[in-house]
């Protein structure tokens, strides 16, 4: 069917005992994208996946896979597949062996077996593989041995559930571009859930941000982290500097703050404010601008300050710069043209950021989410 998407998740709930694992979560994946679920632990993430690959049955709501309903339909019978976290692949037979699996299962034909099996293994690059054993190969190629046994039942929607978790850290940086590679060689669609925001923003074209059982956004990578919609998306995705205060006044989105550490800072309102209301004010790292020199007039925003510490972490390095006047310790991104190559701790410098580049949001109580 014409602009059916491959998954339709319509105002899902799933509760354990009173608590709301799930609380009213919609939202669609359309056909060959990537999806990415984000969010810290026990937010519900694993819950609506289960969910959807039908381990679970919501308490309320509707998940439809290409326009079909699933309520009440087992696993084995959806059009979905899952590559866990652990990757569950059989260590006792060979790379095709361990893709032929489900097929055998499912009674195909030897001859049909091997063809599917060398195809798949093709498409995701490891063509001639496949008399290797488990343990022969590297974390990599586990991985995508791993996603070629659900890539070769055909199913619409790929499921992966954390699947980068137990990798180290560089070859898990290399396998997030792998992924994505492969996912838009391939054309199948994957949701995928993870607490890693560094995977979501690299690999997704879409990411749903989920707290506490409900999503607070649902956007690209760019619209997260460049114009979140929530105190909670601005603070989990990506760095940030965060200031709490009250509105001293405000024109349209643009606000000054009365921070409680005493200066007033300028900040766009996502949120409708007024004077007097309490507030959080966000601001990214790479946004301020940092001089050895008083910055040039017309800085909306400024700060001095003394260096603190100097995290060195290649293109990421940052600053801590501690605000003179309050104590407020601010990171800085230092930009790598080797102007602060020689920055050192206790050195004075001034912090300039444009209104623009704040966000400022009603303050709201712990935990509360919204619905995007």
């Amino acid at each position: 069917m014409a602009n059916v998407p491959d998954l339709d998740v319509s105002n899902v709930i799933k509760r354990f005992g009173e608590v709301p694992a799930v609380d009213r979560v919609s939202f669609t994946v359309p056909t060959g994208s990537f999806f990415s679920i984000l969010g810290p632990s026990g937010c519900g993430k694993t819950t609506l996946m289960r969910m959807i690959a039908g381990f679970i049955e919501p308490n309320s709501g509707d998940i439809r896979i290409k326009g079909e309903p699933t309520l009440g339909i087992p696993p084995n019978r959806r059009p979905t597949n899952m590559v866990f976290q652990h990757l569950a692949l059989f260590p006792m037979m060979t790379v095709a062996d361990n893709i032929g699996y489900g097929l055998r299962r499912r009674r195909v034909s030897k001859a049909d077996i091997t063809r599917r099996v060398e195809a798949v293994l093709d498409r995701v690059g490891l063509a001639g593989a496949g008399p290797k054993k488990v343990d022969q190969l590297s974390g990599g190629q586990k991985q995508r041995v791993a996603i070629a046994r659900c890539l070769v039942l055909d199913p619409a929607l790929l499921l992966l559930d954390e699947p980068l978790g137990a990798l180290d850290l560089k070859l898990r940086e290399q396998m997030k571009v792998e992924l994505k590679q492969l996912q838009a060689k391939l054309g199948t669609t994957f949701l995928y859930i993870t607490h890693d925001q560094s995977e979501a923003l690299v690999m997704s074209d879409q990411v749903a941000v989920m707290n506490a059982g409900r999503f607070e956004q649902v956007g690209t990578p760019q619209e997260l982290y460049y114009d979140p919609q929530t105190p909670f998306v601005a603070g989990f995705v990506g760095n940030t500097n965060s200031w709490t205060g009250q509105v001293a006044r405000h024109a349209g989105q643009q606000v000054e703050v009365a921070t409680e550490d005493g200066p007033v800072l300028k900040a766009h309102a996502v949120d409708p404010v007024t004077a007097g209301d309490k507030v959080s004010l966000f601001v990214r790292p790479e946004a301020i601008a940092l001089r050895r020199e008083t910055p040039p007039d017309g800085a909306e925003n400024l700060v001095h300050g003394s260096v603190q510490n100097l995290l060195f972490d290649g293109g990421n390095s940052m600053a801590i710069v501690q605000d003179t006047a309050t104590g407020h310790m601010v990171t800085v991104a230092l930009p790598q043209t080797g102007e602060f190559a020689h920055l050192s701790q206790g050195e004075q410098v001034s912090l300039s950021w444009q209104a623009g580049q704040a966000r400022c949001f009603a303050a709201e109580a712990p935990n509360a989410s919204r619905t995007p």
